[in-house]
């Protein structure tokens, strides 16, 4: 789970699950508490409208893990259990080295809570957000752990959700996992509306149904930031919101492959996307192909004809192996965790939300624009 995520002075990026009220109540947990006579507390991580995560010791096995605890509140509401123990099934349902492993749910003195893998470098968030210039070999490392781990997660056939930095997870080693499946979904459920309003696809914010292709539209916007190393802009044009074409500084060679991966992913019809995370994970292995600085391409000179076929097969077994531990997993409703409230939309959330209701508006659909408005127009609070 994340290092820390308490006193967050970007709310907008949390999770919102709309028509759900906030409640902070507190789990009352403090540092070198024992929880099922198992879990000793160390210190608190990361918390959201469900609950708070801790960093915990297990004594039994002798090392760290994380703790997801249900607030008071909520540990006492069925609902709230059965959706702890769908999210604890879905996650299970995969395995793969880039998405984030949970261990067991549990219950100690009416406490309901999940034990889970601990990473301790932080979010991809951390990352973004730290002005560091990295090397673009470096990012292209970080988008293909996150594809790969959401390819994992699509070959099983679930929709995740709700695929942010936040959720993005560093471990010691440097290796991204991707974890909280609060919002996750399987085939075509519907249940839950929500999602993080920076990273919410149109058809989310419009109420529509959100398949794997929204989760494509998540992947896209941190694939952006990851390459670009700022949020995408947009333009308002005759055919609606569009992506603004890329052009970053001294990286010409993003202008081609990478950036035309970019924008697919973050068409706003649904339907011009790539299908799934193995679309993506494809596309992106040939755009890594053409970039001449990657190591590989130095060390062996740029791979033509049969040696690009066999780079191309090489970098998508990686995924498609992970995926193959994966067992399918059947579920009817997703569970919620990570939930902030509605009105934490920051200017640049409410003005692309604004920008799509213009769109819905000029195309005829009133309804769905008066949706997206009344979203954007939730005052702030202090």
């Amino acid at each position: 789970m994340p290092k820390s995520s308490s006193g967050d002075p970007d709310p907008s990026a949390r999770t919102v699950e709309l028509g759900t009220v906030f409640d902070a109540q507190p789990v009352g947990l403090k540092p070198g508490s024992v929880l099922a006579s198992r879990y000793q507390i160390e210190a608190a991580i990361g918390e959201g409208g469900s609950g708070q995560v801790f960093r915990a010791w297990d004594r039994v096995l002798g090392e760290p893990i994380a703790l997801k605890i249900l607030r008071p509140d909520r540990a006492h509401q069925k609902t709230w259990i059965k959706r702890l123990a769908r999210e604890v099934r879905v996650a299970r349902a995969i395995r793969h080295a880039n998405v984030c492993r949970v261990f067991d749910l549990g219950n100690a003195d009416g406490q309901w809570f999940v034990s889970m893998e601990l990473a301790t470098g932080g979010t991809l968030r951390d990352t973004l957000r730290s002005g560091k210039a990295r090397p673009l070999s470096e990012r292209l490392v970080d988008a293909r752990a996150i594809c790969a781990g959401l390819a994992a997660i699509h070959q099983v056939g679930i929709t995740h959700r709700d695929v942010t930095p936040r959720n993005v997870l560093r471990m010691a080693d440097g290796r991204l996992l991707l974890s909280d499946f609060g919002l996750a979904i399987e085939g075509g459920d519907t249940t839950i509306e929500g999602g993080t309003p920076r990273y919410m696809p149109p058809e989310t914010a419009m109420g529509q149904r959100s398949d794997q292709r929204s989760d494509v539209w998540q992947f896209g916007w941190m694939l952006y930031e990851l390459l670009f190393e700022r949020r995408p802009e947009w333009e308002n044009g005759g055919q609606g919101l569009a992506l603004q074409t890329p052009i970053a500084p001294g990286e010409s060679s993003l202008d081609g492959r990478l950036s035309r991966l970019c924008r697919d992913c973050l068409a706003q019809n649904p339907a011009e996307r790539p299908a799934n995370a193995m679309e993506v994970a494809a596309q992106l292995a040939q755009a890594e192909i053409a970039q001449p600085r990657a190591g590989w391409v130095r060390f062996f000179g740029r791979p033509r004809g049969w040696k690009a076929a066999a780079v191309a097969v090489a970098l998508m077994a990686g995924v498609f192996l992970g995926a193959a531990l994966s067992r399918h997993w059947l579920a009817h409703r997703p569970s919620v965790s990570g939930i902030a409230r509605a009105d934490q939309i920051d200017d640049a959330d409410r003005r692309l939300l604004r920008a799509l209701a213009g769109t819905l508006e000029a195309q005829g659909r009133d309804q769905d624009a008066r949706r997206l408005n009344r979203l954007a127009a939730v005052p702030a609070r202090d």
